[in-house]
This record gives structure tokens, C-alpha cells and sequence, in this order.
């Protein structure tokens, strides 16, 4: 990517760094995208040859937030479960 130091308010990596072996979660998608975007704006035309990856991205972004739906509907349920046949945590 393009060198960030004379643009100011961008920074070169995310504040918190995932460290190695870490989820890769939606906001670090969502972070990557952005990055991307930029650097397709700043490249103007050329751009395009970053299309493959943003698609790609994208993919992943919506496999993330669909997994965090899911684990949320998980939760509910078994929570519900709990409260129905009186079982404490």
C-alpha cells in the first residue's frame, strides 16, 4: 500500500493489532476494506486490479457477520432453554 506518513489521520496499521493466532474478525475486515478503498481511490484506474481482493473481502465480511448472527441466535436459545427448565449457570 501507498506510504502513509505525509497523510495524516492514517495510519499504517490498526491500533490493536491482532496478534498471531487471533480470529480475524468483522471490524478487521471492515478496516481492511476500508484501506483498500483508499488505496483503489488513490491509484485511480488502476484500481481495478485490487477489484479481485475487494470482492474477496467483501465475501469474508458477509461469512463473518453471518457467523456473529448465528452465535447470537445460539445464545438466545440456549439462554431461553435455561429459563425454561430452570437451570442455572
Amino acid at each position: 500500500m501507498s506510504n502513509t506518513a505525509d497523510r495524516p489521520g492514517i495510519k499504517k496499521r490498526r491500533p490493536n493489532a491482532l496478534k498471531p493466532g487471533e480470529p480475524i474478525g468483522v471490524a478487521e475486515i471492515e478496516w481492511c476494506l476500508d484501506r483498500l478503498a483508499l488505496e483503489m481511490e488513490r491509484v485511480g484506474k488502476r484500481g481495478i486490479a485490487y477489484l479481485p481482493i475487494y470482492e474477496r473481502l467483501e465475501t469474508e465480511l458477509a461469512a463473518a457477520k453471518a457467523k456473529e448472527d448465528r452465535l447470537v441466535r445460539a445464545r438466545v436459545r440456549a439462554a431461553r432453554f435455561m429459563q425454561e427448565h430452570s437451570i442455572e449457570e
